[in-house]
């Protein structure tokens, strides 16, 4: 998913000097990603962060296709609304019985989803910079 990302120019991309394609690349850093999280966190914690990123992700995209897509792809609004606040729900559950079990994973998460944002925004600039050279 990440190579087809990045194929679509929604994620920049960089060699750092390694051979092959994209799909090698993606897969490399995938894999580093995963063993930073395995260091630093035990299954428990990692998975709790993958529940949360995926909600949170789930709902920027049903937002995505509710601003920009549900005409060409024929969405139904009802749908991806309800998509929206049952993710919401979800999300605000399950954020609550880690605030009572494991706070920090907490600010782990929102600490990791701006530095998300933050990342882009700086790989987007800098994407941009190096193509107008």
């Amino acid at each position: 998913m990440l190579a087809m990302f990045t194929d679509m120019n929604l994620i920049p991309h960089r060699h750092f000097g390694m051979p092959g394609g994209i799909q090698k690349h993606t897969l490399v850093f995938t894999v580093i990603a995963a063993g930073l999280l395995a260091a630093f966190f035990d299954l428990s914690r990692i998975a709790s962060l993958g529940a949360i990123f995926y909600l949170v992700m789930d709902m920027i995209i049903h937002w995505g296709v509710y601003r920009h897509l549900k005409d060409d792809v024929g969405a139904k609004s009802w749908i991806l609304l309800s998509a929206i606040i049952l993710d919401l729900i979800v999300l605000g559950a399950f954020l609550t019985m880690k605030a009572a079990s494991d706070p920090m994973i907490i600010a782990i998460s929102f600490a990791g989803t701006a530095g998300f944002f933050c990342v882009r925004e700086i790989l987007s600039v800098a994407s941009a910079k190096w193509r107008a050279l």
